[in-house]
């Protein structure tokens, strides 16, 4: 019968830490310690053509959402992680609407744990934190556009994307 027909974009989330030992014990006794020390927009970069208002597509924007940098200062025991969002529409093979922000999510970790246990939670904490920042971000910036652009899910509608198996 062919192959069934996909509805609207890719949003499915890539699966954080992939191929990483993460230990639990490790990884809750950092959670157990981590404290929220700011989230803020460090980058952003928005574009909208007269085809987005011409015609209506009918479908969800496209999301992208990638992880850019981690890192983690021992001394001062401060994990920063680099979320790069973008979503979008297109007309043919152009984007008629874009939008792409950076934001940077910074944690204090009062233990003693090494790297991966710290990026790996601000990783995974750190998008759940910033997310909504863009959403809103993206309502406000589309209502200034008197850009009519649907409502994103919620992180938590968005399904991951299974591990590749090698």
């Amino acid at each position: 019968m062919g192959k069934p027909s996909i509805n609207g974009p890719d949003n499915t989330l890539k699966t954080l830490d992939e191929g990483l030992k993460v230990d639990p014990d490790a990884y809750n006794l950092v959670a157990k310690s981590a404290r929220l020390l700011g989230i803020q927009l460090i980058e952003s970069n928005f574009s909208i053509s007269p085809l987005y208002f011409e015609e209506t597509s009918g479908k969800a924007p496209s999301i992208e959402i990638s992880d850019v940098h981690e890192s983690f200062d021992f001394e001062k025991g401060v994990a920063t992680c680099i979320f790069q969002f973008e979503t979008f529409e297109k007309r043919g093979r152009k984007k008629a609407f874009s939008l792409k922000d950076k934001f940077v999510v910074y944690y204090r970790i009062d233990c003693d744990c090494d790297e991966l246990h710290a990026t790996s939670f601000a990783r995974r904490t750190g998008l759940m934190a910033v997310y909504p920042y863009f959403r809103a971000h993206l309502a406000q910036t589309s209502s200034l556009a008197n850009a009519d652009v649907p409502i994103l899910p919620t992180i938590a509608s968005m399904p991951l994307k299974p591990k590749r198996k090698n």
